[in-house]
This record gives structure tokens, C-alpha cells and sequence, in this order.
């Protein structure tokens, strides 16, 4: 915690705009209030993103790894401006810490210009750390009578299925809001071509401070070295 208080006393900057400015501004003019709207409704069609943000607004609290995928299902998915999904969690958030809450957004959706374009696949993360459908039953119980198997992706489930656990996906529950695997490759292909203006950004020595960059791999730096004053920047004792 003392290391993201550092980096926002050394540059505010962090709760309005991104690190690397080649990526400011990226997707703002994209806006669509009813994906949104469905995002912080947790109504996306994607289970564990609509069970992660109903835990968020009804408890206040959400494990790094869920605010990690809702974080990159918004930017990357919905391909939305990140900072009105960052302010809408840090307003929401029982724990909520400025420097923690903006830095970790701008790392998960790549702000900095080194970090991964890491999309979290909702689907996936179901399977992997909800396989009994526990969490999501909790919190979309609508879906609570299908099967294990067809919680991570309901709209596939056969409308047998679906007739059976009195479970009728598009009525009951929303279909997908967005085609997650075609939205995934848009946003991959576009911040692959601005892979290289963003790295040339990086040349600034104020902006690769900022971001912690201990070399052009874009591996950060680790916390020792984060006691350490870099370039004039504060130490954690001071703090």
C-alpha cells in the first residue's frame, strides 16, 4: 500500500488520466451508457462479471483476482474509458484506497504502455474458480437452477436444459451484451499497433518513472527496489 501511496504523491496524475500518454483518451469517445449501465448492474450476460459487480454494490468488496476481470472486461470487452469503471469501484469499494484502486486499473488495462493486454475470459474464470457455481448462484441466483456445467456460459445451454430448470436465457437472464471473443481480438489488434508509439513515450524519463519501468521488457520494479529514491522520486520512509 505504501508503495501506490508513493507513486501518487510523486504524480496525482493517476486518478484522472493515463501513465503513458499515447493511451489517453482510449475509448472515451466510444461511450455507451447502456454497456455500461449493464456492467455496473451486473447484467452483462457473463456470469461471473454480473455476479462480481452485484458482490461489489451490495457488500462493498470484490478479491483482486474478480476486480482484475471486471477491470479488463471493461476496458478491453466493452471498450469503455477506464476511468469511469475506476471511479465507479473506488466509490463502491468498503477498502477503497485511492493510489491502490487507479494504479491497479491502469496496470490491468495496460495504461502504462508495458504492462499485458491481459483479458480475462469470464467464461473461464467461472470453471476455474467457481466450479460449483457457488459464487454466481450467490449472486445472479436467477441462473441458480442450471446445471454446474452451463453457469459459466448459459446461453449455450440446450433450451431442454433451460426448460427444465425453468431457466429461459434472453427472459430470465441476458444474453451476452457484447461477442467477448471478437471484441477480445479488436482490442488486441489496436493496442498492438500502438505498441510502438507507446514504447517511444517511455523515452521520457518523467513518464517511465512514473510508471516504474526497471528496463524496456517492462517487468516493474520490484518492491526492494521501490525503497530506494529513483530520479528525484520520494522514498517510502517518507511516507
Amino acid at each position: 500500500m505504501r508503495y501506490y501511496t508513493q507513486k501518487l504523491a510523486d504524480w496525482p496524475g493517476w486518478t484522472e488520466r493515463a501513465v503513458n500518454p499515447v493511451m489517453r483518451g482510449l475509448f472515451r469517445d466510444e461511450h455507451d451508457p447502456e454497456l455500461v449501465a449493464a456492467w455496473r448492474e451486473g447484467r452483462t450476460g457473463f456470469p461471473m462479471v454480473d455476479a462480481s459487480m452485484r458482490a461489489l454494490v451490495e457488500t462493498g468488496y470484490l478479491n483482486f483476482r474478480m476486480r482484475a476481470m471486471v477491470a479488463s472486461y471493461f476496458q478491453y470487452v466493452l471498450r469503455e474509458w477506464w476511468k469511469r469503471g475506476a471511479d465507479f469501484m473506488y466509490r463502491h469499494l468498503v477498502d477503497a484506497d485511492p493510489a491502490i484502486n487507479y494504479a491497479q486499473w491502469q496496470s490491468q488495462c495496460n495504461l502504462t504502455g508495458v504492462h499485458p493486454v491481459r483479458i480475462y475470459d469470464p467464461a473461464k474464470q467461472a470453471r476455474e474458480y467457481d466450479p460449483e457455481g457457488a459464487f454466481v448462484r450467490e449472486y445472479v441466483p436467477e441462473l441458480a437452477p442450471l446445471p454446474d456445467g452451463h453457469l459459466a456460459k448459459p446461453e449455450k445451454a440446450p433450451l431442454a436444459v433451460q426448460d427444465e430448470a425453468g431457466v429461459r436465457v434472453g427472459e430470465d437472464y441476458p444474453r451476452p451484451v457484447v461477442d467477448f471473443e471478437r471484441r477480445a481480438a479488436e482490442t488486441r489488434e489496436q493496442f498492438a499497433a500502438l505498441d510502438g508509439r507507446a514504447t517511444e513515450a517511455l523515452s521520457d524519463e518523467r513518464v517511465r518513472r512514473r510508471g516504474s519501468f526497471s528496463n524496456r521488457g517492462g517487468r516493474s520494479e520490484s518492491r526492494e527496489s521501490a525503497d530506494r529514491p529513483v530520479d528525484g522520486q520520494s522514498s517510502l520512509a517518507d511516507f
